[in-house]
């Protein structure tokens, strides 16, 4: 089954670039129209780069982490807000969370066990795996 893959996080890449890399001179004023044009256009560039396929592992990646932390909650019945609340954090945090995937370990930690699990972390090789907690 082919991974539907979120836009808006590839383009990411397209948002690094600058003004004067997407043609706007300083100080230049431009529409709402010509903006979305020129965003385009930098978004269709940047899928040309070399680097696009890791940005896009690794937004895949971030992708399934994002919908593991919600199901993670669902099953465990709880709302985001209670989440939150065990986790000592605000709401929007969690929400951040559920739709990014954490961005630390910690972050991971605190939040799985908010939601009453305990994270394992393996690292494997073709060869090999080590358990690093």
């Amino acid at each position: 089954m082919k991974e539907k893959i979120d836009w808006d996080k590839v383009e990411t890449m397209a948002d690094a670039m600058t003004d004067e890399e997407a043609g706007i001179k300083p100080g230049e004023k431009i529409t709402p129209e010509e903006g979305r044009r020129l965003y385009l256009e930098s978004l269709e560039r940047a899928k040309k780069s070399p680097t696009f396929p890791a940005v896009l592992r690794r937004v895949q990646e971030e992708q399934r982490a994002a919908r593991a932390l919600r199901l993670m909650r669902e099953r465990a019945n709880i709302t985001q807000r209670e989440v939150a609340r065990r986790m000592a954090v605000k709401a929007p945090a969690v929400s951040r969370l559920e739709r990014f995937g954490a961005s630390t370990i910690r972050a991971l930690t605190d939040y799985a066990r908010a939601c009453g699990y305990r994270i394992r972390i393996v690292a494997e090789s073709p060869t090999d795996s080590f358990a690093m907690a």
